[in-house]
């Protein structure tokens, strides 16, 4: 017989590996002339007096930035700071920006319009956001056609104040609470940005454009358009960048809570329930849409799945231990932006 707990119940607590975090479709990255002594730095700031004591007085555009971003309601808990080297392309200071996770959207401020291209064209090749703010009448220096990660806001002729020129942090801010596939990037009320006064004419060729602007309308001020330029919204992009993170996380942490996965239906399915919980996700997110009918009651799923059965592998696909043929679709929930009513009134 045993004298000691032990030898009666024997108890061993191992320590999981922990589970892969997600990255985030949210923070704020400000890419801004370096203060001195701060040449290529990367940092996290949660608060003014922090940029102050690092040398970014109340008159640099990075102090303006952060400002407005703070300014708005809710208010981002920090953002991070990524300076510029003396001589250096903006491009490479966010190629140095990406060993550091915990951002998404790229925000100049400071920075010469001249490199907003070279910015647009290398933001594609990442899974980043980039903003910008142009003055009105500006010429456009982004000249590259089909983006699907920049966004560009447009000001009027009276939207002349510091904050002004950075519209895009604002939104940025304003939207960085919102869960990816949440929200819609029209319709939001800014702190600090004073509404453009446009002609149609004005309105006409950013709606072309596929520029966006701030507002007011009917007494209140709002942002209007949410697209990249190239003819997407804004918060499809986000919420694909998203979906396709946390598919991509889902199924790696079934490698991380299994010593093994075997290649048979039981865990082909491992890997479904994993994409199935993304999906789940997205659709309560705001995302995907739920299943909806038609006019006959027929019933559409939000979302399909489609699983190979392990029978269907040869020994050589399953001697390579690669998984294939696991497939979904789903439809997006979209937003609406504008209502067209009709009705009639008689006796």
């Amino acid at each position: 017989m045993a004298n000691t707990l032990d030898g009666i119940v024997n108890c061993d607590i191992s320590l999981e590996s922990p589970a892969v975090s997600e990255e985030s479709m949210s923070g704020l990255l400000i890419v801004t002339p370096a203060a001195e002594g701060k040449d290529g730095e990367v940092k996290y700031y949660t608060d003014l007096t922090a940029l102050e004591s690092d040398g970014y007085g109340s008159q640099t555009a990075a102090y303006i930035a952060a400002q407005t971003a703070f300014a708005q309601d809710p208010a981002p808990e920090g953002l991070y700071l990524a300076s510029v080297k003396n001589g250096e392309e903006p491009t490479a200071t966010l190629q140095r920006a990406l060993s550091t996770d915990g951002w998404y959207h790229i925000l100049p401020a400071g920075i010469d319009h001249k490199k907003y291209n070279a910015l647009a064209v290398y933001t594609e090749t990442t899974q980043k956001m980039l903003g910008v703010t142009l003055g009105a009448g500006e010429e456009s220096p982004i000249i590259q056609s089909g983006l699907l990660r920049t966004h560009v806001w447009r000001l009027a002729e009276n939207q002349s104040t510091e904050y002004d020129k950075y519209l895009h942090v604002a939104i940025c801010a304003k939207t960085s609470s919102d869960d990816p596939g949440s929200e819609t990037w029209a319709f939001k009320q800014l702190s600090l940005i004073t509404p453009g006064v446009f002609n149609s004419n004005d309105i006409t060729t950013m709606d072309a454009s596929c520029e966006n602007y701030y507002v007011e309308i009917a007494k209140k001020n709002i942002t209007q358009g949410g697209k990249v330029l190239g003819d997407e919204w804004i918060d499809i992009i986000r919420f694909r960048d998203w979906l396709k993170n946390k598919i991509q996380i889902n199924e790696m942490n079934v490698y991380l809570a299994n010593k093994k996965i075997a290649f048979t239906d039981a865990g082909i399915a491992l890997f479904e329930n994993a994409l199935e919980a993304a999906l789940k996700a997205g659709q309560a997110a705001g995302g995907i849409s739920w299943d909806f009918y038609d006019d006959d009651g027929n019933k559409t799923p939000g979302y399909t799945i489609r699983v190979p059965l392990a029978s269907s592998f040869t020994p050589a696909q399953k001697k390579s231990r690669k998984l294939t043929g696991l497939t979904w679709s789903a439809y997006l929930a979209g937003a609406i932006h504008v209502v067209n009513i009709g009705g009639k009134l008689g006796y």
